[in-house]
């Protein structure tokens, strides 16, 4: 019985007990450990059971639409291991990288995200936030996380990557992403550093196109390459392919998920990584436009992958086409036992084989952790970074005649905490083109009568609104992103400008605290916004500085108006 084996009371090192476990494998055992499937629903049932034994599945991805509360979280996990109990342990794995890319919510440590690490610019920062989440994860039965991001931002309008990346330096990537990932692994969180090679220069996204990486090997080992070159070096548990051409490497224009010289010629002989790799979703339209997602799982197994994530509908074509080529001498059994070896070794080195009993019986009852959420706040205030700041118009010290618009609550909320007689309004994220201009025209006129405008944008919506009301008004306009840095080339001499990389509650109520002298700023610019606003670059904006101010804007009105 493999769960015996995977328990034995002798103590032994990984590589032991995975040798042990491997050669009691059944070859559908050994298959099954290959596959990363998630499903649909929020509770274990028949089909579920029958899924995940049937295949013996060695990891199960949990996303967003398992999830409806912790208490109900935690029994999914722990049913599913429960139903697992005679088979090796899968591990549980979740895209959990903060900001943007968040599946639990509530009372876990949830990170504003990887550019705001990226401006606070201090490493030990970071490991607290790869540890602080992870130990929150652990608690619930999670073990693996598909994160951090390691992908350097080169491109300002690339629609995958942006601001869940550090920055567009290498050096910072590295710096700030190899001490995320060391604090999740010292908290026993399988990691899995994505998107190898690097999906940073494109332009498209791998989820509806195949992009590709217009740079020599030079090229990319100088940049692409360095962030996973010296976290592999740091002991890196596992990385993720990106589903992306990489003509220097391989001119056929194989994705890189699927590709020998990418994997096995790039990855493992000349950067002797002996971790664990996984595919990116092979539903996604770069790879499952061109090949079936059966045909895709085989030709990544061969290309040197140990693990491919499949979809509910797909994956027993994945299993069955994985199986057969095993039969077949397509995948040798020495291929086949060695993906499934590095799988074992890391669920031995990161408590998988052992976590049915060592799951915790009510784990919410122990979250929220006071100092995780101490972390978050801290990565929230000085990830805040402002790039300009006109007569300082930074910070209001009076509510009276500031008018906020916003689509986010929890800013709004607490700036008219902090600075009564602010006036509020709720913004749309998306609105239809007649809405879009009575919303502009409402707020044009709100402005007339107001000293100031504190504007917070997420996506170029409300980029346009920004850009508009700069143009038709006098109003000192003070604008707030929540989201990418790079708006700024919408209203580029708008007179203040602050960035928090990400609309979660923590960086809001950050923002506004800022925004009201309650918080200083020291954060840099992760990433180059202009010839005039490099990387690196910042404002300070000293904590109290409304006790230094003793202006206040005149009443200045709309253009045109009278």
């Amino acid at each position: 019985c493999l769960i015996l084996l995977a328990s034995a009371s002798t103590p032994q090192s990984p590589d032991q007990r995975a040798e042990k476990i491997l050669s009691h494998m059944s070859l559908q055992q050994k298959v099954g450990q290959l596959l990363m499937v998630g499903f649909g629903g929020k509770e274990m049932g028949p089909e579920i059971e029958k899924l995940v034994r049937g295949m013996h599945i060695g990891s199960v991805a949990i996303y967003s639409r398992n999830v409806r509360s912790l208490p109900q979280l935690a029994k999914l996990i722990r049913d599913l291991r429960l139903a697992m109990k005679d088979e090796v342990q899968p591990f549980m794995a979740i895209d959990q990288e903060g900001g943007n890319v968040v599946r639990v919510r509530s009372k876990v440590a949830v990170l504003p995200g990887a550019m705001t690490l990226g401006a606070a610019r201090d490493p030990i920062l970071s490991y607290l936030a790869g540890q602080s989440h992870a130990t929150d994860l652990k608690m619930l039965g999670l073990d693996m996380n598909l994160a951090p991001v390691l992908d350097i931002n080169h491109n300002p309008k690339n629609p995958v990557i942006n601001v869940r990346a550090f920055g567009d330096s290498a050096d910072l990537v590295a710096e700030m992403g190899v001490s995320f990932c060391m604090g999740q692994q010292d908290a026993q969180m399988a990691t899995v550093a994505k998107h190898f090679p690097g999906h940073g220069t494109t332009d498209h996204d791998s989820h509806f196109d195949l992009p590709r990486i217009r740079l020599s090997e030079e090229q990319l080992q100088k940049s692409e390459l360095l962030p996973f070159a010296r976290a592999m070096a740091a002991g890196l548990d596992a990385l993720m392919t990106a589903h992306v051409q990489v003509p220097a490497i391989d001119p056929s224009g194989t994705p890189a998920s699927l590709s020998k010289p990418l994997i096995t010629g790039l990855l493992r002989d000349k950067m002797a990584f002996e971790g664990v790799v996984i595919t990116d979703d092979l539903e996604m339209r770069a790879v499952s436009g061109q090949m079936g997602v059966g045909k895709a799982a085989v030709s990544a197994v061969l290309a040197g992958a140990e693990m491919v994530i499949g979809t509910p509908r797909r994956k027993r074509e994945v299993f069955d086409s994985l199986l057969a080529a095993v039969k077949d001498g397509t995948i040798s059994m020495e291929r086949l036992n060695r993906s499934v070896r590095r799988i074992l070794r890391l669920k031995a080195r990161r408590g998988t084989l052992d976590s049915l009993a060592q799951m915790e019986k009510n784990p919410e009852a122990l979250l929220p952790n006071p100092r995780h959420q101490k972390v978050i706040r801290a990565i929230a205030s000085r990830g805040l970074t402002l790039v300009s700041n006109d007569k300082d118009l930074l910070p209001l010290c009076d509510g009276k005649g500031v008018l906020v618009a916003a689509p986010q609550r929890e800013f709004r909320q607490e700036l008219q905490r902090l600075l009564p007689g602010v006036r509020s309004i709720p913004l749309k994220l998306v609105s239809s083109r007649s809405r879009r201009r009575k919303e502009f025209e409402r707020l044009r006129e709100l402005a007339s009568r107001s000293k100031v405008l504190v504007l917070g944008v997420t996506n170029v919506y409300q980029a346009w609104l920004a850009q508009q009301l700069h143009r038709a008004t006098d109003i000192p306009m003070v604008v707030v992103s929540f989201g990418s840095p790079y708006l700024l080339r919408y209203f580029p001499r708008v007179p203040a400008y602050l960035c928090t990389y990400s609309y979660l509650a923590s960086a809001q109520r950050a923002a506004a605290k800022a925004i009201a002298g309650r918080l200083s700023v020291t954060g840099r610019l992760p990433v180059s916004l202009s010839k005039g606003r490099p990387r690196g670059g910042g404002l300070n904006l000293r904590r109290h500085g409304c006790q230094r101010k003793n202006r206040s804007p005149d009443l200045p009105r709309a253009k045109g108006s009278k």
